[in-house]
């Protein structure tokens, strides 16, 4: 995508701070064009921005309770046990029924049963397990495929409980577990002590292998699973996990590598996430060291490649990464692919990092579906989508804005967040314009926007433990100098030049109290469908004014694209993702790798309003 990057001076009307101080030269604001289409691009993506930080708050709204699902199995009741009789460790063992929770798509069936590895610490032995079964299974029903899916570094389960919750949407069961030592399996410092003592760090290496060969045989155990389809799928470590396990236990019929690569020792000195363990292995004794260091080399990915290889060249193996990951790096992706025999179909998530790549959520989730899918039974259906084209175009409009309106107004949950991810295009004789953003809006005023604008070129800033942007040229302006608390982006921007934008939010939140409050502002009705596609066309009252298409997937109260016709000018929007009260995943808001400068986070603040000031401006 070509777009138009224009360098500005970030401080028009007041110095620059030393710190931040300007090398590359830049254009003078009175040299930019003020055309109509300028306006409207400025307009259109300042009022995002802007909107997302409003200091305004509104009550989260109550989820309506929806109706429970099917019956239960026969064998899943609370206090129940399922007797697992064939193991690969040999004796039976027995899976205790600890509760079961409906869900809207799937029924989750939390259980434990005893791990095949007795460490000293007595709840490490226990492996808790939530078990996501379709709502689509009936007794009688032939068997399907399931997968097991492996949590990421920090133990954070939100991430894998939404990869299990999709898949069983799809009418594949899927279950996860807490590795060793994770959650309540771990002591007073959790996960931390696995670094306590070498002999419990080299151990837990083989402890996590042998509980996903239990996990597979608690599958291969269950009526409704097919013993010879059971998948593995990772996120990140839990990645890394997957297709080591997956090298080692022939059953796991298929492997979905998320975030993952190969080269053990490269990931552990790049990585950010790998200091402790970086510190833990400085500290031991050159022979302990060393022994350590060859456990880990015999759970790379790469250490076995080769008895994957088969299962990957023949369409059984997905690597879902990230082009620019900050984390797991390119190179050990393109390590482990080539080792595979699949360096030609890693699916490359461009322009995304680890974190960043959070964006892509959607994608990778419909992507690993689809993949597991493969193996269901030809006659077994997923569960139907939330039937939309039922309801008048006024009730989806509507439903649309109260969306938008939650995204903008209401703050996420603690370690939630947020998530848009755009392409527009407006298009105003004869000039054209294309631009891309990402906003991840955080709780505490924790934010991240990256993307490509129009007038403003290349963008990147955010906040997380501090303020930060990072310039044109790539090097990063972190505010860390100084001990002011967080405060919001547009704490010092005068409070004239948002009011407009904030009564724009507020009359869209108005409006999208109720179809018929929104009937009363613009006529909305049926277009003709578009490519399967459900399309809405609003007219303002009076037929003055701009006219929006707004399309839809069917089952979504959220547009796929948005185009609005003002005059000569035509913006087109299309939404690669829209998330609320998604996982905010640690380092999610921390700046990009690179050249940093530590500055005073006055001057970043400064920054952030004087790019907002000048959006503004130009608008006039």
């Amino acid at each position: 995508m070509q777009v138009e990057n224009v360098r500005i001076d970030p401080y028009p009307t007041a110095k620059v701070p030393p710190s931040l101080a300007r090398h590359d030269g830049g254009t003078p604001i009175a040299h930019l064009s003020r055309r109509t289409s300028r306006r409207i691009a400025c307009l259109a993506w300042l009022a995002m921005i802007l909107s997302m930080f409003s200091d305004i708050s509104v009550g989260r709204a109550e989820e309506a309770p929806h109706p429970p699902g099917p019956a239960a199995i026969p064998d899943w009741q609370p206090g129940g046990v399922w007797t697992v009789s064939r193991s690969t460790h040999g004796a039976a063992f027995e899976c205790q029924v600890d509760s079961i929770v409906e869900k809207e798509n799937c029924r989750v069936i939390h259980l434990h049963y005893p791990s095949p590895v007795v460490t000293d610490l007595p709840q490490n032995n226990v492996i808790p397990v939530e078990y996501y079964v379709p709502l689509n299974l009936r007794p009688g029903d032939p068997p399907r495929p399931a997968v097991i899916c492996l949590h990421i570094l920090d133990g954070s389960l939100e991430l894998v409980r939404i990869l299990s919750s999709v898949l069983a949407s799809r009418g594949i069961p899927a279950m996860l577990f807490q590795l060793p030592y994770y959650g309540e399996r771990g002591g007073p410092n959790g996960a931390h002590d696995i670094l306590a003592r070498p002999d419990r760090f080299t151990a837990v290496l083989d402890q996590t292998m042998e509980e996903v060969r239990r996990a597979v045989d608690f599958l291969a155990s269950r009526p409704e699973v097919r013993a010879d389809r059971i998948g593995v799928a990772g996120i990140s470590l839990g990645g890394i996990i997957a297709a080591s396990a997956a090298e080692r236990e022939p059953r796991l019929y298929r492997a979905a590598l998320i975030l993952a690569g190969g080269d053990l020792p490269v990931i552990l000195a790049h990585a950010d996430e790998a200091e402790d363990l970086r510190r833990f292995l400085a500290q031991l004794p050159e022979s302990q060291r060393q022994t350590v260091m060859e456990a880990f080399r015999q759970s790379d990915p790469l250490y076995r490649a080769q008895d994957l290889r088969d299962r990957a060249q023949a369409g059984k193996v997905l690597m879902l990464n990230a082009a620019e990951d900050e984390v797991i790096p390119k190179s050990c992706t393109e390590k482990l692919a080539q080792a595979l025999g699949i360096a030609d179909r890693v699916v490359w998530l461009e322009g995304m990092g680890h974190y960043t790549s959070l964006g892509a959520l959607p994608q990778i989730l419909k992507t690993t579906a689809n993949f597991f899918a493969e193996d269901l039974p030809a006659d077994v259906l997923p569960e139907s989508a939330p039937a939309t084209e039922a309801l008048p175009p006024a009730a989806i409009l509507s439903a649309t804005l109260r969306e938008w309106t939650r995204f903008y107004l209401q703050e996420p949950s603690p370690d939630k967040c947020h998530i848009v991810r755009l392409r527009a295009e407006i298009q105003s004789n004869p000039s054209r314009q294309e631009g891309e953003l990402m906003l991840i809006r955080g709780s505490g005023h924790r934010f991240r926007l990256e993307g490509k604008l129009p007038m403003l070129g290349n963008i990147a800033i955010g906040q997380g433990d501090y303020p930060w942007m990072t310039s044109v040229t790539g090097r990063t302006f972190a505010g860390r100098l100084g001990s002011e608390p967080l405060r919001s982006p547009l704490h010092d921007v005068p409070s004239e030049y948002l009011q407009r934008v904030q009564f724009a939010v507020m009359a869209i939140s108005g409006a999208a109290a109720s179809p018929a409050a929104l009937e009363a502002l613009v006529e909305v009705s049926e277009g003709p469908a578009e490519n399967g596609r459900r399309v809405i066309q609003v007219t303002p009252e009076g037929k003055s004014g701009p006219q929006a298409r707004l399309s839809y997937a069917a089952g979504s109260q959220v547009p796929e694209e948005i185009v609005v016709e003002v005059g000569d000018t035509t913006a087109r929007v299309r939404f690669q993702t829209w998330q609320t009260e998604a996982p905010a995943a640690r380092g999610l808001f921390a700046p990009p790798a690179g050249e940093v400068q530590d500055v005073a986070a006055e001057d970043v603040y400064r920054m952030f309003a004087a790019m907002i000031r000048f959006g503004l401006e130009s608008l006039r």
